[in-house]
């Protein structure tokens, strides 16, 4: 049986009219009522045309079938009162920190697992997790959910935070430093007003040789395996990136060394990059050109 291919459009807006001006009890019902009528495929299009979903729409099936069991004289709303749309009671409501009795169960386990920092009396931080805190809860006699509990420990400040470098090592006036960085890029743009070469010469995170593990996954054909362990003494060497990176000419060059971050690898590949880019030796070894 192929599914009904519904009314003209104007008699569509007359039911959108309709259905609009009927409460939400009234509503359901009435189209509930209009997809009994036109049988296999109603409901889908009564939903699609009233914009509300199938489930409501079997709701609405659901309390037409309950009104036959009374009085059919005096049928009685599903609600239970003459005036009232909704049945009595909105479920569980909602738990909140201000409740004595969930103030109290979250104040104890946070107290049992919570610690402060020895040099911020601001900080502390907790080893329990959403998931964690819930069962503590549930222990207590206070059941929440995982989401209710994640939500409780934002209100009370904890939340997942990472490790920031912000802390400075030594002494340093930050107007001091602030200088340093202004003269340097001063001295770059006298250097690229002249036509001369502003080189970086760095040296990245140096990695283990050999078959250890690498953060990461790959393409394969398939499995590739490494030691359980990352032990310096099962590398077979170090590698060393080192770069050297030409900011005028947007070029770089990067070689990959075995051995040690030393002077002669740093010459050596400075040699290597001006084999690749050639540069002028005796501006790069006198810059202002005296």
């Amino acid at each position: 049986m192929n599914e009904f291919a519904g009314y003209a459009a104007t008699h569509e807006e007359t039911m959108r009219l309709y259905g609009r001006s009927l409460p939400e009890d009234h509503r359901r019902r009435y189209a509930a009522l209009e997809a009994l009528k036109i049988g296999f495929g109603g409901v889908a299009y009564v939903a699609r045309v009233l914009g509300m979903s199938r489930r409501t729409v079997y709701s609405g099936i659901r309390e037409l079938e309950q009104m036959r069991d009374g009085d059919p004289n005096r049928p009685q709303r599903p609600s239970g009162g003459a005036t009232r749309i909704r049945r009595p009671g909105g479920g569980r409501p909602p738990l909140t920190p201000d409740e004595p009795v969930l103030r109290e169960a979250l104040s104890a386990v946070l107290e049992a697992h919570s610690a402060g920092s020895p040099t911020d009396p601001l900080v502390r931080w907790t080893d329990l997790k959403p998931l964690q805190l819930a069962r503590e809860l549930v222990v207590l006699g206070v059941a929440v959910s995982r989401h209710t509990a994640a939500k409780l420990l934002a209100q009370t400040g904890f939340r997942r935070r990472s490790l920031r470098k912000e802390l400075i090592t030594g002494h340093v006036d930050p107007q001091e430093r602030d200088q340093q960085f202004r003269h340097i890029a001063e001295l770059r743009r006298r250097a690229r007003q002249r036509g001369t070469p502003v080189l970086c010469i760095d040296t990245k995170k140096k990695e283990l040789l050999g078959p250890l593990h690498r953060r990461g996954p790959c393409y394969s054909t398939g499995p590739q395996r490494v030691h359980d362990h990352d032990y310096r003494h099962l590398a077979s060497g170090v590698l060393v990136p080192h770069g050297v990176y030409d900011v005028v000419a947007n070029h770089g060059f990067i070689t990959l060394g075995t051995s040690h971050d030393t002077s002669a690898f740093a010459c050596l590949d400075f040699g290597h990059f001006r084999e690749s880019r050639p540069v002028d030796s005796a501006r790069v070894a006198n810059p202002g050109g005296k």
